[in-house]
């Protein structure tokens, strides 16, 4: 089955919420079959973005049979929760939100973190069997760019992909992911020279730059699919990192909103499912 629609600029929209949708009716049935499962989340006060992001994630987990907690602390606080949480039995599922406290790094929480209750794939062991291919447990947001793409029958071996990211949350991660389904991959960033070679020669490009319109549809000359995870807000509204300033027929492109925004919250979703099958 594929996920997409037409435009009025008869650009290909890889829609992430028809996806989203399947699979929380697929997983609905393996909670209902599986039983009872808690998660909670873990977001310092200031961290705005992470305590809308949680309650988006608490949406779904309540469709989907999940228990989920939201935990709203102060900064100071944070390893501390994270250690009652890994102590408590009753808790198969932890995220944490970040950017994290001033003082606080991402070793850190990869350190404090059960990795039997990692639900974002943030831990050194749950990370470090994504380069062994083993994804029973991978972070959320490179998870859902690439489901995006397999539940619309878009095939990665074989196909050049260039990321343009190299965070520990999405590009190395996503890179090692591709790598597994035999792209060839190239990792690019603020320090990449001919970024406009290499946009060119690419087939599909993952864009997760944090500036709006980094990408016009207008600079695409050759057939694409990009898949954009750029999040910015501008005026109040969401816009990605890819801005359709003219008609062009040979991009296709995940919308933002609604395009792997959409099936993130469910993907971290998935990893607590799994992560109480294996407690």
């Amino acid at each position: 089955m594929r996920f997409n629609s037409q435009t009025e600029l008869a650009l290909m929209i890889l829609d992430g919420r028809p996806i989203a949708k399947q699979m929380i009716e697929e997983l609905r049935k393996e909670v209902s079959e599986f039983g009872k499962i808690t998660m909670a989340s873990v977001a310092y006060e200031e961290d705005h973005e992470s305590i809308v992001y949680f309650n988006s994630i608490k949406k779904n987990a309540e469709k989907v049979g999940i228990s989920f907690t939201p935990l709203v602390i102060k900064g100071d606080d944070l390893m501390n929760t994270i250690q009652k949480l890994n102590d408590d039995e009753s808790v198969d599922a932890i995220i944490v939100g970040r950017p994290f406290p001033k003082g606080v790094t991402n070793e850190m929480v990869s350190e404090a973190l059960d990795p039997d209750k990692d639900a974002d794939c943030v831990t050194y062991q749950n990370m470090g069997q994504l380069y062994f291919g083993v994804e029973k447990i991978a972070p959320a947001t490179p998870r859902a760019a690439i489901d995006i793409l397999l539940r619309n029958n878009i095939t990665l071996r074989g196909k050049k992909a260039t990321i343009i990211n190299r965070s520990v949350t999405v590009g190395r991660p996503l890179s090692q992911m591709l790598l597994n389904r035999d792209a060839t991959v190239t990792v690019a960033h603020s320090k990449t020279e001919n970024m406009e070679r290499l946009i060119d020669e690419s087939d599909i490009i993952f864009l997760a730059v944090a500036k709006p319109g980094y990408l016009k549809s207008s600079s695409i000359r050759t057939k694409k699919i990009v898949v954009d995870v750029g999040i910015n807000v501008i005026d109040g509204k969401v816009r990605g990192d890819l801005e359709i300033d003219v008609e062009n027929d040979l991009v296709d492109y995940t919308p933002v909103p609604g395009g792997v925004g959409a099936v993130t919250s469910v993907e971290i979703l998935k990893n607590s499912l799994e992560l109480a099958k294996n407690r």
